[in-house]
């Protein structure tokens, strides 16, 4: 009886520290419940996800939207949920929405979202997964991205077909690099 108590609180106590290490991410809460979803499908603005995650056309980053952006359309007029009134309250306080990160890449892989998504033309859910479904903040990243992925997608992507293509890119037309350090620091 005592072994099977020393093997049971054995285990336990290997899978408390195995969350602690890393095997299981833990769940992040967002201070605002932000459906992605709710949001994409609006007929008037037309959204996509570069509407709010701008930086990802711009730069390595996609980053959060700025508390500003938001109340570029939720401003004025009385909050319509309690997602709105918190967000109007980060907004009268002059401070920014303090999102969680869910989404992220070892250290020692460089990934810059400009290259993938205003050059390559790369869909966010390829590596984001399905985040127009969502009617709330996910609490884990959707999609683990692997190695693999990266290096499948690289041998067989292709330049977008454009009607007036610049020199740059006809000459980049072959295959994406998938040597180690085009991504590994």
């Amino acid at each position: 009886m005592k072994r099977i108590w020393l093997i049971g609180g054995m285990l336990v106590i290997l899978l408390a520290w195995g969350y602690w290490a890393g095997w299981v991410e833990p769940a992040v809460k967002q201070p605002i419940e932000f459906s992605h979803k709710a949001h994409l499908e609006l007929k008037e603005p037309k959204f996509q996800c570069t509407t709010c995650h701008d930086r990802a056309e711009k730069g390595p980053v996609a980053g959060r939207p700025s508390t500003k952006k938001c109340l570029s359309c939720h401003s004025g007029g009385e909050a319509k949920s309690a997602g709105e009134k918190k967000l109007q309250a980060f907004g009268e306080k002059g401070g920014e929405i303090p999102w969680q990160r869910v989404w992220r890449l070892p250290s020692h892989v460089y990934f810059s979202h400009r290259t993938h998504v205003a050059d390559a033309k790369v869909k966010c859910q390829t590596c984001h997964g399905p985040m127009e479904t969502l009617v709330r903040p996910p609490a884990r990243a959707l999609k683990k991205v692997a190695m693999n992925d990266c290096i499948g997608c690289h041998e067989k992507w292709e330049w977008p077909k454009e009607k007036e293509a610049e020199p740059v890119k006809v000459a980049s037309a072959r295959r994406i690099s998938t040597d180690c350090n085009a991504c590994h620091k």
